[in-house]
């Protein structure tokens, strides 16, 4: 039986962001009744493809999935369980946001065996979140934090974001001392990236950033900060407690498979990885087709392959193993990707028991250093 992800995206927001590019619209019950609907015949339709698959982790992501009524999760989450094969106990993570959360939906998604709860806290400071186009305050992240946890939920993930208009390290030390006494178990921090089709982007330049040194500056007090507090960086955003790195994501960083449902989802399945375009009318109609985003694996040159498997894996904490490259490829690591070397003379990437791994400094210059040793 193969082990794989699910993945299902709710395209609803109370608001959107200021800040954010994934495909969202704004809410309504007849668009939810529509759209849920949609889906459960969606999961229903391609459920014979998975016969032979268990999925060991279900991510339910958006938008706002908090925002669905309960009788919409419960007619979810039935779809899935009915039509495909779940790990009993496996992880089952939905995202909310504070403003739409309730002890209602929290005992329900309890009850359905959603075991996993993503929270967008994003600041401690009510003028950033206002910036930000939050609609929650940092107080009700503090009250909805308690009350997920007075409903029993023990593994609970934190979303906080850095490098923001007028913000100051000491602003950004704030909500991470914030944080951390919410003692979550999980905590993914993020650099404000500016997108251009938000109103972020269309203002650019009318917002006061940090500089790069603050930039840089933040995200070092980000992780001597949570490293002190117990938290282990797995990732470049990520930090957990022991135990409790976020299984569904790791298929992304170890390029395992994982299936998407939703306008646009993506999926690697079968070699393949396609996604649906992000068209809700179209998904409702049933006439969304699979995008297929790169050749299948059979026709990928294996410079693309091996390419692929470093950038993922040079995500993680725990890099990449030569050994285990060797075994994949046939090919030395170091032979590969020569200009490594001089990262690693800078004290950008550490080789430690057959791993190469970027250090905080390598992570902050990451996307720089793949842009000069990938093929």
């Amino acid at each position: 039986m193969r082990r794989i992800g699910l993945y299902i995206h709710i395209p609803f927001c109370v608001k959107k962001c200021n800040y954010c590019d994934f495909y969202s619209l704004p809410h309504s019950k007849e668009k939810e009744e529509l759209y849920i609907s949609a889906l459960c015949k969606h999961i229903e339709k391609e459920k014979h493809l998975y016969d032979n698959c268990e999925f060991d982790t279900v991510y339910i992501g958006g938008g706002t999935p908090s925002i669905l009524s309960k009788s919409s999760v419960i007619r979810l989450v039935g779809a899935v369980k009915k039509h495909l094969n779940t790990t009993q106990g496996g992880e089952f993570t939905i995202e909310l946001n504070p403003c739409t959360i309730t002890k209602e939906k929290l005992l329900t998604y309890k009850e359905l065996g959603i075991n996993r709860l993503s929270i967008g806290v994003q600041s401690a400071n009510d003028k950033e979140l206002k910036c930000l186009g939050r609609a929650h305050t940092s107080k009700e992240a503090f009250e909805k934090f308690n009350l997920a946890r007075e409903c029993g939920f023990n593994n609970i993930s934190l979303d906080v974001m850095f490098s923001l208009p007028n913000q100051k390290i000491s602003d950004f030390q704030k909500t991470l001392d914030y944080v951390c006494g919410f003692s979550p178990e999980h905590i993914s921090a993020y650099g404000l990236k500016i997108e251009e089709n938000t109103p972020f982007g269309k203002n650019r330049d009318k917002l006061s950033l940090p500089s790069e040194d603050e930039d840089y500056d933040m995200y070092m007090c980000l992780c001597d900060t949570l490293s002190k507090n117990g938290y282990e960086q797995y990732e470049i955003s990520n930090f957990s407690k022991r135990g409790y790195r976020s299984r569904h994501n790791m298929k992304y960083w170890l390029c395992q498979e994982y299936v998407g449902f939703g306008p646009s989802s993506h999926s690697y399945f079968d070699g393949v990885r396609y996604y649906y375009d992000a068209n809700f009318q179209k998904y409702i109609d049933g006439s969304s087709e699979r995008i297929m985003e790169t050749v299948n694996d059979a026709e990928t040159t294996l410079a693309d392959k091996m390419d692929e498997y470093v950038m993922l894996r040079l995500r993680l904490s725990d890099g990449v193993d030569e050994g285990e490259f060797f075994k994949a490829f046939n090919k030395s690591f170091l032979d590969e990707y020569p200009k490594l070397k001089d990262f690693l003379k800078n004290g950008y990437v550490v080789h430690q028991d057959g791993h190469y791994s970027f250090t905080r400094r390598g992570y902050f210059v990451s996307n720089y250093i793949l842009s000069e040793i990938l093929h």
